[in-house]
């Protein structure tokens, strides 16, 4: 189906009707019109419409992953029967088999690349205690001392002052550190285009608004520059599902000169950005602009309160 079909059906079926019998039941279903089936309920208004249909669960041994389903057979069809015959079934089981192996490998993976985000995690943890909490406990004697000093003795009390600034210093390049090495897994393994991807069609399938990701001519960025583009989008993103009750929700990356441009932009009920400002909230938005200033970019916000919102960050390339 086209682009524009995928939009106008809106949120897919979940799991009722002839989608469950095969989820939960885990049965192959061949049906001559699954229109006249008992447990049909419909489709959305810009559903193809379907007759003669076919479909099998993909399973690994007990577990159902998902269901994979034929319809419409180009085939004379005998008279109040199905077109789709045993060997069309044999076939798509094949076809589900290849797909439950590659859906098991994809979750081993997954799972693989979570142990070990764990694993770094808790390394990052020893260091932060290690060696950042040091030095904060040492940057905060020192502060007291100089504190102590300050009256009784100005010139220890100015050498105190110069070790905070030391301290402070080696303090933020342990956290800077620290922050280099949290970069997500996923943008060094897959890089920027098929990590956002890849988040945006989760949130579509996990949400009821229709989230939607196209590219345009995108090369790879640096390393922070991706990083940077990739948490804009999830803060953006959560903003839109979580706290703007948005239908549709559209992601966009372009080339950009030398760089790329991310949009966001939903249909939720928007906000007045100087209100939001003036009343001390900021909807992650002071986060957002810190991490395009951090790489030379850009960052606007329009939002209309009942209009949506959208969401632009420019950043430059290598």
């Amino acid at each position: 189906m086209s682009e524009e079909q995928w939009k106008a059906i809106g949120p897919l079926p979940r799991q009722h009707g002839i989608l469950a019998a095969m989820l939960k039941d885990a049965t192959p279903q061949r049906l001559a019109d699954v229109r006249l089936d008992a447990r049909f309920e419909g489709w959305p208004s810009a559903h193809p419409v379907m007759s003669d249909f076919l479909g099998l669960p993909i399973a690994d041994g007990d577990e159902v992953l998902g269901a994979v389903f034929l319809a419409n057979k180009r085939c004379p069809k005998p008279e109040g029967g199905c077109g789709f015959t045993a060997e069309d079934e044999e076939l798509l089981s094949i076809l589900a088999q290849h797909a439950a192996i590659a859906l098991t490998n994809a979750r081993l993976h997954e799972r693989s690349r979570e142990l070990t985000i764990a694993g770094e995690r808790a390394r990052l943890a020893h260091e932060l205690h290690d060696a950042v909490s040091q030095k904060l406990f040492s940057l905060r004697l020192t502060a007291q001392a100089a504190t102590a000093l300050v009256d009784r003795d100005p010139g220890r009390a100015k050498d105190e002052l110069q070790q905070i600034t030391l301290l402070a210093a080696e303090a933020a390049d342990e956290l800077r550190s620290a922050v280099v090495e949290l970069r997500p897994a996923a943008l060094d393994e897959d890089g920027l285009v098929a990590t956002l991807r890849t988040q945006v069609q989760v949130l579509d399938r996990a949400h009821s608004a229709r989230v939607t990701f196209a590219c345009h001519g995108v090369r790879a960025l640096p390393a922070a520059q991706e990083e940077a583009v990739l948490r804009v989008a999830q803060e953006a993103l959560h903003n839109a599902l979580r706290h703007a009750d948005a239908g549709q929700v559209d992601v966009t990356l372009a080339r950009h000169g030398q760089g790329a441009r991310l949009r966001v932009a939903d249909d939720g009920r928007g906000f007045d950005p100087s209100a939001v400002r003036r009343a001390g909230r900021h909807l992650g938005l002071v986060s957002m602009r810190y991490r395009a200033d951090g790489v030379g970019g850009g960052l606007t916000v329009e939002s209309v309160p009942g209009k949506g919102t959208v969401i632009e960050m420019a950043v430059p390339g290598g």
